[in-house]
Formats: C-alpha cells, structure tokens, sequence
C-alpha cells in the first residue's frame, strides 16, 4: 500500500503542475498578482491555503478511519507545495549604517 502512496504523490499532471504554480505565486505574493505590495502577510495566505486543505481532505469525514490513497496523495502534495514556501519568505528589515565621512 505504501507503494501505491508513492505513486499516487508523484503521478501529476500538466494541469495540476500549473495549478500549483499559479498556488505557489499567490502564496509567496500575499494573494496580490499585480505585484504592487497590497497583498497580506504571505503567512496568513498559507495559514487559510492550510486550513482549506484541511477542510478539502478531512471535512466530510465523520468517523473516525484511514483516509483513501487519493485523499492522503492529495493532502501530502499539496502541504509539501505549501510549505516549499515558506523558504522563500524573507523579511525586509530597514537598518541604517553609519560611516565614518
């Protein structure tokens, strides 16, 4: 079974690679395409892209049993591309430096 698994996580498609892309671009920009630096704190994008994963995965499961291969291929790709993002965040400090002219 933990084979099929590993298949299931690295069997994607052309579509789903570019849906990931775009994904991947909103988070790290704060969900603002135009670039302009209007968006919110790309921790936030990825905190509500998390929870609605969760929603999406877990949401009609009312008992309490293992997840199907596609659901947890699904859930392990899609957490695996948003938390690829959190190395790309960096934060702009402003610092001053003074010399001796």
């Amino acid at each position: 079974q933990n084979r099929n698994e590993n298949l299931a996580v690295q069997e994607i498609s052309e579509p789903e690679l570019e849906t990931m892309k775009e994904r991947f671009s909103k988070l790290l920009l704060g969900e603002d395409m135009s670039g302009s630096g209007k968006g919110v704190c790309p921790a936030v994008t990825i905190s509500n892209a998390i929870t609605n994963l969760y929603a999406t995965v877990f949401g009609q499961n009312l008992r309490l049993e293992p997840l199907e291969i596609e659901k947890k291929a699904m859930w392990k790709r899609e957490m695996n591309c948003l938390l690829s993002v959190c190395d790309y965040i960096f934060e702009f400090i402003p610092k001053s430096q003074n010399l001796s002219n």
